[in-house]
């Protein structure tokens, strides 16, 4: 059995560790904290854990601008510590995914200084320096290329001028990458989540990209995606796979599905990302399903199911007809833990948890949306209008730290510690769902007998080896119950002759009734 087959009958959890949990009172989510709530996660019923980087890092990316790949961050705690946390995971059969970030590393880590300061260094290869550069752009906003300091020469960077790519055409990358999932495999880690995998420069530096056209974005034709990424990835998969059974995930930057598929197969990644469900805007139950259409006829394996995480604003904020839609967040996360895939909860959705807007410059902790603010100045915006052009690209909406407990002279505040012990609360079901999905395989691992979406009520049956169940999750007008008084038990909701907006129906259907 390989450990996608095990991971699927298990919830993931995401924690975005600098604001999950504060175990030593500093101000910073760490190890400690993390540790102190897995009973919390366990109770919840979660079965594996993806932890963001914690490693050795200046933060100017929040973590993902790394120094030392081989080390943890003492802002998170120590090695011992992750031993620690990795020991505890196990004990509550709980698997530990960490982030991978191998298309750069901080413009702090050895192998860069080495760069910089020896001309005849090794490790000049590692990255890219031109004299004569081209048109390519970084995904922060500005050009792709810096100046070294002291030198004549420019630096490659896909992100923050802090951010260095990595040059993948140079063999002696691979094989150093390779001794970190090495180290991080020693070390009793059950898998790995591979950050911006796609963006690996495989084939160097092209000619440059057309121009863009007034007002659109710069194109990234030439930069990602390029020919001999799969082969790189097929490489370290097959590395990591010789070591035992690992979960290997991959972020792939991109919301089409055709994009995204060939990094999933037997011989790539077990799972991608699928933004083209989890990332969108607005609520569509049309689009939605219209995805998870595509999902069944276009991946190689099993989707994601995902709709939220520390990058974008959190469904409760984006789908929700008011400020805190939890009938409607209720009814996605319903979605999520019955239809086919993997699915991925983030921090603080269990209690419903809104996006934190910032109201200035000084509130923003994210490069991405501080860079575009400034952007946005040099282009002759005053600050309101620069803030207004920025707040899309930022993504702190979803990073404020998880509430546990209320805070001093803020009544009525979302807190984890309110939200458990109200037993109509969003927590509570998030909580029964999750152990629906736990108790019943044909929610883990059951085909589709059939998907469909009338008017907007999405309707479909899961079957594994006898076992049949029916879910009905309305999202718009009243519709009629035509299963109405059939006798299937009810194992959520409500079994009433109409089905309300955002009212959820799961039965179990009795066999010779699924094939019909």
């Amino acid at each position: 059995m390989n450990n996608l087959k095990t991971a699927q009958e298990r919830v993931f959890y995401q924690v975005y560790l600098p604001s999950f949990c504060d175990g030593n009172t500093d101000g910073l989510g760490d190890f400690q904290g993390l540790i102190s709530k897995l009973d919390y996660l366990a109770e919840l019923g979660i079965g594996g854990i993806w932890v963001t980087p914690f490693y050795p890092s200046p933060l100017v990316d929040n973590g993902y601008d790394i120094s030392d790949h081989c080390a943890v961050d003492p802002r998170f705690g120590t090695l011992a510590l992750f031993d620690e946390l990795i020991a505890a995971c196990h004990q509550r059969d709980i698997l530990l995914v960490i982030d991978v970030v191998i298309n750069h590393v901080s413009d702090q880590h050895p192998w860069f200084q080495a760069a910089l300061s020896q001309p005849d260094s090794p490790f000049r290869d590692f990255f890219f320096f031109r004299e004569q550069t081209n048109n390519w752009t970084s995904f922060f906003g500005g050009s792709a290329w810096t100046q070294e300091p002291g030198g004549t020469a420019s630096y490659y960077h896909k992100f923050s001028p802090q951010q260095v790519c990595l040059n993948w055409s140079h063999p002696a990358v691979e094989r150093e990458i390779k001794k970190i999932f090495d180290f991080w495999i020693a070390r009793g880690v059950d898998g790995f989540r591979f950050d911006v995998i796609n963006f690996l420069t495989t084939e160097g530096i092209g000619e440059d990209h057309p121009p863009a056209e007034p007002g659109a974005e710069p194109p990234h034709e030439k930069d990602i995606n390029q020919p001999g990424v799969l082969d790189v990835v097929k490489r370290l998969c097959r590395h990591i796979r010789t070591q035992g059974e690992f979960l290997l995930i991959g972020e792939v930057g991109s919301e089409v599905l055709p994009v995204m598929a060939p990094y999933q197969g037997a011989e790539l990644l077990d799972v991608v990302f699928n933004f083209n469900l989890g990332s969108q805007k607005h609520f569509d139950i049309t689009a939605i399903f219209a995805e998870m259409q595509a999902m069944e006829a276009t991946l190689p394996g099993l989707p994601t199911l995902f709709f939220s995480s520390h990058d974008m604003s959190r469904m409760i904020s984006r789908f929700g007809e008011s400020s805190r839609d939890v009938p409607r967040a209720v009814a996605v996360f319903a979605l999520q833990m019955t239809a086919r895939g993997l699915p991925f909860i983030f921090q603080g959705e269990e209690i419903g948890m809104t996006d934190f807007v910032p109201q200035n410059l000084q509130q923003m902790r994210d490069i991405q949306g501080i860079t575009q603010y400034h952007t946005a100045i040099s282009q002759g915006m005053d600050e309101e209008q620069a803030l207004t052009y920025a707040l899309p690209f930022c993504r702190d909406a979803s990073r404020l730290p998880v509430p546990w407990t209320p805070a001093i002279n803020s009544e009525g505040q979302i807190n984890v510690e309110a939200e458990s012990k109200c037993s109509h609360s969003i927590f509570g079901a998030y909580k029964q769902l999750i152990a629906l999905r736990n108790t019943h395989p044909a929610l883990q691992r059951g085909r589709y007998e059939y998907l469909t979406l009338f008017k907007q009520c999405l309707i479909f049956r899961r079957f594994l080896k006898g076992e049949c169940l029916e879910v009905m999750i309305n999202f718009g007008a009243t519709v009629v119950n035509v299963g109405y008084g059939d006798g299937n038990p009810v194992l959520f909701g409500t079994d009433e002759p109409l089905l309300e907006k955002n009212q959820i129906l799961i039965k179990k259907v009795n066999h010779e009734n699924a094939q019909k």
